[in-house]
């Protein structure tokens, strides 16, 4: 009877967490990434455009004031949002580390992809940064995750805006920065559909079995949260885009 009264509280406790730790975190990020979205696009028209349109790539780029203006504000709020959740960190505040870093995480993605090719500088414009010409730094941002991790170098808040925006990042990179490899051979719809499916399935799959036989602490759950929102985005984005 003791045994099974034991029993009973663990599988309690393991519900718990699991609705507290992972599945109300995921259903938190994905509402942070609808109020980024409305944010920007709250901003995104107003005012009139800043030098003349182009097309860079296969996007038309629309360089406005009100774009420019969402992205001062969201370089400014990554920066207050990051220093939040590194200070919350160091007071093992977990879920307010995680949630500022992650929402500095997407707006630090959104600042970058925005500015990047929408604005040039003396008539010349940045590349999508999501785009194989950008395959140099991903491979150098990937290098310092691994030294980081190696070496302890980041705080639990920092992880979290770096994995925020790394997932982001590369959740946009499987599809379109991959794709120039192998365009000789298979259609764009094809692969994006293919590449997000394969690549979403696969991290679904890991951030599942990683939850369950892998994780034992409130920060492995919200980790785990993390890989499973990547995952269902990529799923979805890849299915829009194709």
């Amino acid at each position: 009877m003791k045994a099974f009264e034991n029993y009973s509280t663990h599988i309690r406790s393991t519900r718990r967490e699991l609705l507290f730790e992972y599945f109300l975190p995921l259903l938190g990020e994905f509402l942070i990434l609808a109020v980024s979205m409305l944010f920007f696009m709250l901003f995104v028209k107003l005012g009139p455009t800043i030098g003349s349109p182009a097309l860079v790539g296969e996007e038309q780029t629309k360089p406005t004031v009100g774009r420019l203006a969402f992205g001062v504000a969201a370089l400014a709020l990554w920066f207050v949002f990051t220093f939040i959740a590194s200070r919350a960190a160091k007071k093992d505040r977990h879920y307010a580390s995680s949630f500022f870093g992650f929402a500095a995480g997407i707006l630090l993605w959104q600042f970058i992809g925005e500015i990047s090719w929408h604005y040039s500088v003396g008539g010349v414009h940045f590349v999508p940064f999501e785009s194989v010409t950008t395959f140099p730094i991903a491979c150098m941002f990937i290098l310092l995750l691994i030294y980081g991790k190696k070496h302890h170098s980041f705080d639990w808040g920092v992880w979290c805006m770096l994995l925020s925006f790394a997932f982001n990042w590369m959740g946009h990179y499987v599809m379109e920065g991959t794709y120039p490899f192998v365009a000789p051979w298979v259609d764009q719809h094809t692969w994006y559909v293919g590449a997000s499916l394969t690549a979403g399935v696969c991290g679904l799959i890991y951030s599942i079995v990683f939850l369950l036989f892998r994780v034992k602490t409130r920060r492995g759950r919200l980790l785990a949260s993390m890989l499973t929102y990547i995952s269902i985005g990529v799923i979805a984005f890849g299915l829009m885009e194709g």
